[in-house]
């Protein structure tokens, strides 16, 4: 078979090596079953940091009450049309973004300068002709690409080495512009509920070997996607998987055998 899309992702490949078979049930049998809140507050939260950003490199930077504004409208607007798994309420989702927003707008929004937004690259990968394609959050004036996350806990400095993600992102940048020496970060908005927001920088620190590790790791998913093998991956995770119900309905998952 082929790829299912025509081209490989990072979100692809993370889906894949978490478990082919959630891989095969959203982009082999396209499956879209609702998503979180959690989910949704981010795809939320980047359209208004998004738009925040065009208006800065347009000259006509927005305010904080005007980017706030667009938070709470784009929100409202988007809720009834989604399919959204609520765990906290929608209200409560609402505030806890609008906390991050403003967390944005102090600490990290002052200091950006940014270049390209939600820019999408591609490039073919050497040797298989296999497309590769990425959205970066934010390229800024100095080439540093950065990622924005929301969440809800604090995240570790040995979690975004290496990180497959910024390295992809480096890779096609350097494939589309040229290779220049710029950094990578992620900016982190945490906290589980709006009066305990907080926020973290992260460098991402790639080792020498990590593009060659990258572009090996990719042909092996590439070649088990095309190869047809989806089996499934029993973990502990398996409990938050949003295919969980349909897994077990189409197979029975066996017992995790104790260590």
């Amino acid at each position: 078979m082929a790829l299912p899309r025509g081209y490989i992702s990072h979100s692809q490949i993370r889906a894949y090596r978490e478990c082919p078979k959630k891989y095969e049930y959203a982009y082999v049998d396209g499956i879209q079953p609702p998503i979180n809140d959690k989910v949704f507050l981010g795809e939320i939260f980047h359209a208004a940091i998004e738009h925040y950003f065009k208006e800065r490199i347009s000259g006509a930077p927005p305010g904080a009450e005007a980017t706030e504004a667009f938070f709470c409208q784009a929100f409202e607007a988007a809720a009834p049309s989604r399919e959204i798994s609520w765990k906290a309420s929608r209200l409560e989702t609402r505030d806890r973004g609008l906390a991050f927003l403003r967390c944005f707008l102090q600490h990290v929004a002052p200091g950006a300068r940014p270049l390209m937004v939600e820019k999408e690259l591609s490039a073919e990968l050497p040797g298989s002709g296999v497309l590769l394609k990425g959205v970066l959050d934010l390229i800024e004036e100095d080439y540093c690409i950065t990622d924005f996350k929301t969440t809800t806990g604090r995240w570790s400095a040995s979690r975004v080495r290496n990180s497959p993600q910024m390295i992809i992102y480096k890779y096609l940048f350097d494939r589309s512009f040229g290779p220049v020496a710029a950094g990578m970060r992620y900016e982190i908005f945490y906290g589980k509920k709006a009066g305990n927001v907080r926020h973290q920088s992260l460098p991402v620190i790639a080792a020498a070997t990590a593009v060659d590790d990258l572009l090996a790791m990719i042909d092996l998913v590439v070649e088990k996607i095309v190869a047809g093998e989806f089996p499934p991956r029993i973990t502990a995770f398996c409990r938050y998987c949003e295919f969980r119900r349909l897994c077990r309905e189409q197979s029975p998952a066996p017992r995790i055998a104790k260590s």
